[in-house]
């Protein structure tokens, strides 16, 4: 399971800290082209933020095309 710390910092949400941590660790290549990502009520339980905070985190990486949706599957690193 994906373990980040998130701290409250001026003018940086959660998600956007959240949103940082896992774009890094897919730069970085901590997290492999393919791999599954925790779905977002797992991922908000273990890291004890709102499903809402990762919901908005995935959906920027989304956009971004760090990551893909499956529907009723969930969600999968790019290569980039």
């Amino acid at each position: 399971m994906l373990t980040y710390e998130l701290k409250k910092a001026p003018g940086v949400p959660l998600y956007e800290a959240l949103y940082r941590c896992i774009r890094e660790d897919i730069l970085r290549g901590t997290l492999k082209a393919g791999e599954k990502l925790p779905s977002k009520r797992a991922l908000a339980a273990h890291l004890e933020v709102s499903k809402i905070t990762v919901e908005t985190a995935y959906n920027q990486l989304l956009s971004e095309g760090y990551i893909s949706a499956r529907e009723k599957v969930g969600y999968f690193v790019e290569s980039l």
